[in-house]
């Protein structure tokens, strides 16, 4: 089966992924003509936005107008959605799950369709947002063959960087992204509460003064790279001070102190490679933050 720009794409699952990534692929060229999702509305809503993409109401009917199907539902809804479409040899049926393997998509690979997946290393807060962010972003492909070259193609011309990924990595590779994204966003959420419960600072304004210092981390690390960009103090073997911050997290629950000091025990080893914490401090401080993990089990 031969891939181009002229391919016709179907989208499948209408919320922010699978709107920004048709909305992108269509302002990069290529021809996306469905749209089918759990809720009528999101479709028509992901058609409006594409000339001559057309929603339905129906998921089958929708694939059926295809070559490729790029299925963007939930993680759980993927097989079911996939068992629901007749496909065919000329078909190819790509997920955009981060975590799920190629494996659900098998019920097409049955009936001669080509399989892979696309999954986009990026935050989809809103698609105006995720458009602005996409480039630059990486996107884990698994595929192989003409299908694997397209999708490669499709990263590249969304301004994206192509990582290939085989379905055993991707439970680290999503886990990995997960910690780095969902978890970093639960952790700038714990400290805006602690502004908001300890200073008096109510947390969305407290937002206002934190987002620009985790983009400032952001930029620190991509300019020095690792171990350069690593700061604080626990790099620099200031041991008073994280005894300091330990008892001062403590002091609000056992599990925002557990969420400073198992970070900081995790990226000690930086602290040590960066050559400015002695290499007696870096000891020392493992210690310290073993023990305040191991005495105070959440």
């Amino acid at each position: 089966m031969d891939f181009d720009k002229s391919t016709k794409i179907a989208f499948i699952g209408c919320g922010a992924v699978g709107k920004t990534l048709a909305v992108a692929l269509s302002r990069s060229g290529y021809s996306v003509v469905a749209a089918s999702s759990r809720t009528y509305k999101s479709a028509q809503d992901l058609a409006s936005r594409i000339t001559n993409c057309r929603s339905y109401e129906s998921i089958p009917e929708a694939a059926r107008q295809a070559d490729l199907i790029f299925i963007t539902t939930f993680d759980s809804a993927i097989e079911s959605v996939v068992n629901s479409i007749k496909w065919s040899s000329n078909q190819a049926a790509v997920h955009c799950s981060g975590a799920s393997s190629l494996d659900v998509l098998k019920a097409a690979e049955a009936h001669g369709a080509v399989i892979g997946s696309f999954h986009p290393l990026q935050a989809f807060a809103g698609v105006d947002d995720a458009l602005a962010a996409l480039p630059g972003s990486t996107f884990g492909i698994e595929g192989e063959g003409e299908l694997k070259d397209y999708l490669t193609q499709l990263a590249l011309d969304v301004g994206g960087n192509p990582m290939f990924l085989q379905s055993s990595d991707k439970p680290l590779y999503h886990a990995s992204a997960v910690t780095l994204g969902g978890v970093l966003m639960g952790q700038i959420a714990v400290i805006a509460q602690i502004w908001q419960d300890r200073l008096g600072v109510e947390r969305n304004e407290a937002l206002k003064t934190l987002i620009p210092m985790v983009r400032g981390v952001a930029d620190a690390l991509e300019a020095n790279g690792i171990p350069n960009g690593i700061a604080g103090p626990y790099v620099r073997g200031d041991i008073e001070t994280v005894k300091k911050h330990l008892e001062a997290m403590r002091s609000v629950g056992i599990q925002e102190m557990q969420m400073y000091a198992t970070t900081a025990l995790a990226g000690i080893k930086f602290a040590a490679e960066k050559g400015v914490c002695k290499t007696e401090d870096v000891k020392v401080m493992k210690e310290l933050l073993n023990t305040y993990i191991n005495k105070n089990p959440i």
